[in-house]
């Protein structure tokens, strides 16, 4: 899934500081799943250099169509496995990458530990390294994302690929009450259902399970959530938390007044009956997907919250 980025593509785009210096050096593009606008892509891979980090295009990039299944795995697995390359960053989410899964060579990867940043339909790859144990999977801005984000996108994220301790508090929401601990997984719930479905999710067991969404999609929301409550997905993870609800989704008009305030009951209900059903903790308002403010997760680290609902990782 792609964000439409609108009149952000004319103003002055600033990436100082959204990577850690010293620990993000060389940065690898890739695009796995939908393609990304090249006019985008470049001015985002021009913010990047100009912000001091070195960037390599992987050379099967195709702008006007996606590229065949295996050029995606092919530049993934060289971007994955250059030993320059400090941080694997996708262009965009869409669709696609859930191709990949099958075709990469996971014995390989799993030799290098590197570093994954991406977010929506880049869940399926996220997912699939945990399940592999192989990389450090971070859910977070991917290139298109980084053109609008907010500049506490960027903090977060740089303390984030640190591996900073401790990382701020962030303050959620109870809608089922409880403490936890657990390392993360989860994603756009839609793609995590999808994972679930193709025998490619992540194991829940004792993880803290992180889920966005478009406002948008309510009825989806609902039926994954479903689906997945059905399949067993949450019996075993130690909690739930659920990230911001972005006003508009992918490529659409963002919501306004009576519509917006009523898709936001319609998915605050939701949450509500999703919570009811649920054995463990269930947390929402953790600045997460495809808004401009976006805390990127370490899908490799702990974290803990409180009965209070105060998350630190």
């Amino acid at each position: 899934m792609a964000l439409a980025v609108g009149a952000a593509e004319k103003a002055p785009l600033d990436l100082a500081g959204c990577f850690p210096t010293g620990i993000i050096r060389t940065v690898a593009l890739v695009m796995p799943a939908s393609i990304q606008p090249k006019a985008n892509f470049d001015r985002g891979k021009a913010a990047l250099e100009a912000a001091g980090y070195k960037v390599k295009v992987m050379p099967r990039l195709n702008f006007r169509k996606v590229a065949p299944v295996e050029d995606r795995v092919a530049d993934f697995e060289q971007a994955w496995m250059d030993p320059e390359v400090d941080l694997v960053l996708c262009a965009r989410g869409g669709t696609g990458a859930e191709d990949l899964l099958d075709k990469l060579d996971w014995a390989k990867l799993r030799t290098r530990k590197q570093r994954v940043l991406g977010f929506s339909n880049i869940t399926m790859l996220l997912n699939a390294m945990l399940k592999e144990k192989a990389g450090r999977p971070f859910s977070g801005p991917t290139l298109s994302q980084l053109i609008y984000a907010r500049p506490e996108t960027f903090a977060w994220l740089s303390k984030a690929l640190a591996e900073e301790k401790p990382m701020p508090e962030v303050k959620l929401t109870p809608l089922r009450p409880g403490a936890c601990r657990g390392i993360a997984c989860g994603g756009h719930i839609s793609l995590v259902l999808k994972g679930v479905q193709m025998g490619w999710a992540a194991d829940t067991k004792g993880r803290i399970v992180f889920l966005e969404t478009s406002i948008r999609e309510p009825s989806q929301v609902r039926a994954s959530l479903d689906e997945l409550v059905a399949r067993g997905y949450f019996k075993e993870c130690a909690g739930v938390v659920f990230g911001d609800l972005a006003a508009g989704g992918p490529n659409r008009k963002k919501l306004a007044g009576e519509a917006l305030a009523a898709a936001r009951a319609e998915m605050a209900q939701i949450r509500k009956d999703f919570a009811a059903k649920m054995s463990c903790p269930v947390y929402e308002g953790y600045p997460y997907g495809h808004v401009a403010k976006s805390y990127a997760i370490d899908f490799l680290r702990e974290k803990t919250i409180s009965s209070e609902g105060i998350l630190n990782q």
